[in-house]
């Protein structure tokens, strides 16, 4: 796991939440600091304050970041993950929901997407553990 910006504190009255990213083909230093500067912005509409950020360079590292961010959202208490989008879990739209829903479960939670917010200018929308959208 690697992170790509300090640790943040959760400010105010918003709830602590940790962000995961999968570094995609596509993208070089810059788009990874765009998609930690979406997610924070996202994190903000949704009354969360990103504390941390989990991301895999390689594919090797991914069951490795998976596992980290689940450890430490379940000794934390953290209940609230934001990932960018569905390409984040996987290109394949049915593994990805999969993955998304198993991460809710894993970590008795809610996994927030920021992409689907801020081409809708609405909430993103969220897996909560029971698998029901919220």
């Amino acid at each position: 796991m690697t992170t790509v910006a300090p640790p943040l504190r959760p400010e105010g009255d918003r709830t602590a939440a940790f962000a995961y990213l999968r570094r995609l083909p596509s993208m070089d230093d810059a788009a990874m600091r765009e998609a930690v500067t979406a997610l924070v912005a996202s994190s903000v509409d949704q009354g969360l304050s990103v504390a941390d950020v989990y991301y895999e360079e390689r594919p090797s590292e991914r069951l490795d970041t998976w596992r980290e961010l689940i450890t430490i959202c379940r000794s934390e208490g953290v209940t609230n993950v934001l990932v960018l989008s569905t390409d984040h879990f996987h290109h394949d739209t049915v593994v990805a929901a999969y993955m998304r829903e198993e991460l809710a479960e894993k970590i008795r939670g809610t996994v927030w997407l920021a992409s689907e917010a801020s081409a809708t200018n609405q909430p993103a929308p969220a897996v909560e553990a029971d698998g029901h959208d919220h």
